[in-house]
């Protein structure tokens, strides 16, 4: 199940890692995608899966405060 959370200031879903996916964020907003774009985001289906493969410090930090980065 998906989890809002903030991501470099926009707001994303948190997907889990399934297979075969890794862990990744969605924006959720289409305001957001000219940052999301220079962010390494890409779309992984049209029209609206703007989303970016995670390391696993995003993901954790994300996980555990529901937003990266902290600061």
């Amino acid at each position: 199940m998906a989890r809002q959370v903030i991501y470099k200031g926009m707001s994303c879903w948190l997907l889990e890692s399934e297979e075969p996916f890794p862990a990744r964020v969605q924006i959720i907003s289409p305001d957001d995608l000219s940052k999301a774009m220079k962010l390494g985001f890409s779309c992984w289906g049209y029209p609206n899966e703007i989303m970016k493969e995670l390391s696993t410090k995003e993901y954790q930090c994300l996980s555990r405060h529901g937003r990266f980065p902290l600061n």
